[in-house]
């Protein structure tokens, strides 16, 4: 997801040296059209001067800032990043203003800040400050120059609505996130499935393409680009997606308990901006409401409120281990079946092969079943593996051991079912409350 916002410039030195902060940029996601850092202030002047030299009215130095934020799940690099930043002032400037584009590194998100002169000095007009231009017209141009890199994107176009503020496009943006528009597709495909083969079909039907592999993944309708649903979290790996299909009852235990976060104003960014101070205050101000609901929900306290936090999230990553490994071992294993009864099905023409005289004869043998021969090697391999590794002498033995390992892995995966999960804290409750009526008797 790609987000751009524009704004004015109150006090262009200081917005510039900010900008440039070695720990933001590294000294080097820095770039100039027609000035230059050190005498960027001189620069934009200049060409102040040459308005004001053929217009009556005098105007007074004036520049404008545009953020252009990016989202992790596109996993761009810095330089990547700074390059859309050049490509986009580029394009929405037409190389009619100076600027500078600075792409920050320091934050969870990279962005870029793209700081120009108000003043056209081709044309010695001043920037179109009207919101079909400064609004409509910057997010279509950032919608056009995201496309061209696969980003994930908020949808625009000509016919939208130019009036729509900053916060209904954020949260129209945010909407948009692929993991989120993912989970909560594959949340409803899993209710409807009957089985995992329909899960994919109606997977598809809800124009998402499939790839199979050792990881499940699906394609952005919009980007084209893969994403394993692993990263998800573990409750939509192959497996888990399999056990909720045949248990639809089951609610998967989520380790955030809070939906929203404590924001650090202390952060230089805050200090730097009032608007986003008040914008942090808010956010805080709702996360303080969520604890004091969840408190009066649970009828507990804030500390108990804390513990549950913490070991809620020890439990699930505890478990999640565990569940990896398992998914890993039966990954494994489905990879070697079959390789006994391959291996029977070859020695047959092996043992032909070798009691062949002739060098010619052997190569015709070798022509005629070459799938065998590339695959007698591997074979051996597979059964060495399965005897050394898992003791495992046979096909069916193979199978047997399959299925112990996807039992042991639904059995673990129930645990970390939310009814279970809260059946367990009222159990925790009662015993606490029983043990509290005790010691006060």
């Amino acid at each position: 997801m790609t987000i751009i916002k524009i704004q004015r410039v109150k006090n262009l030195k200081a917005t510039v040296k900010y900008s440039v902060q070695k720990h933001k940029t590294h000294d080097e996601l820095i770039s100039t059209f027609e000035c230059s850092v050190s005498s960027i202030e001189q620069d934009f002047r200049s060409v102040l001067n040459d308005y004001n030299n053929v217009h009556t009215k005098k105007r007074n130095l004036t520049a404008r800032m545009i953020i252009q934020s990016f989202a992790d799940a596109d996993h761009l690099t810095p330089q990547q990043a700074h390059k859309i930043g050049i490509e986009f002032a580029q394009k929405y400037l037409k190389d009619e203003h100076q600027y500078l584009v600075v792409t920050h590194i320091e934050t969870d998100h990279i962005h870029n800040h793209i700081i120009f002169n108000d003043i056209n000095f081709k044309y010695n007009k001043v920037f179109d400050s009207r919101r079909e231009h400064s609004l409509h017209y910057l997010r279509l141009v950032n919608h056009e120059v995201s496309a061209n890199y696969n980003l994930s994107q908020i949808n625009v176009s000509k016919s939208d609505k130019k009036y729509m503020n900053f916060r209904e496009y954020v949260v129209k943006a945010k909407g948009r996130s692929f993991k989120e528009q993912l989970e909560h597709v594959i949340d409803a495909s899993i209710q409807k499935a009957k089985s995992y083969e329909e899960f994919l079909q109606l997977m598809k039907a809800s124009g998402y393409e499939y790839k199979m592999g050792k990881h499940l993944a699906f394609e952005s309708p919009t980007t084209k680009r893969f994403i394993r649903t692993k990263t998800l979290g573990i409750d939509y790996v192959e497996s888990s997606i399999k056990y909720r299909i045949e248990h639809k009852a089951y609610q998967p235990l989520k380790v955030n308990i809070f939906k929203k976060q404590w924001i650090d104003k202390t952060q230089e960014k805050f200090k730097q901006s009032k608007g986003l101070e008040r914008w942090a205050t808010i956010q805080n101000i709702n996360y303080l409401n969520e604890i004091n609901a969840q408190l009066y929900k649970e009828k507990i306290t804030l500390g108990e409120l804390n513990e549950l936090r913490h070991t809620t999230v020890a439990f699930v990553q505890s478990f999640t281990q565990k569940l990896t490994q398992l998914d890993d071992e039966i990954y494994t294993l489905k990879k070697l079946s079959g390789s006994f009864e391959e291996y029977k099905e070859s020695h047959s023409v092996m043992f032909m092969y070798k009691s062949l005289q002739s060098d010619a004869e052997r190569r015709n043998i070798k022509t005629e079943y070459n799938q065998i021969f590339r695959r007698y090697d591997i074979v051996k391999r597979n059964i060495k593996t399965l005897k050394s590794i898992y003791n495992i002498q046979d096909e069916a033995e193979l199978q047997y051991k399959l299925s112990l390992l996807k039992t042991e892995r639904n059995l673990l995966y129930s645990s970390l079912n939310m009814n279970t999960a809260n059946k367990m804290m009222d159990l925790n409750n009662q015993k606490n409350k029983e043990h509290q009526d005790q010691h006060e008797l």
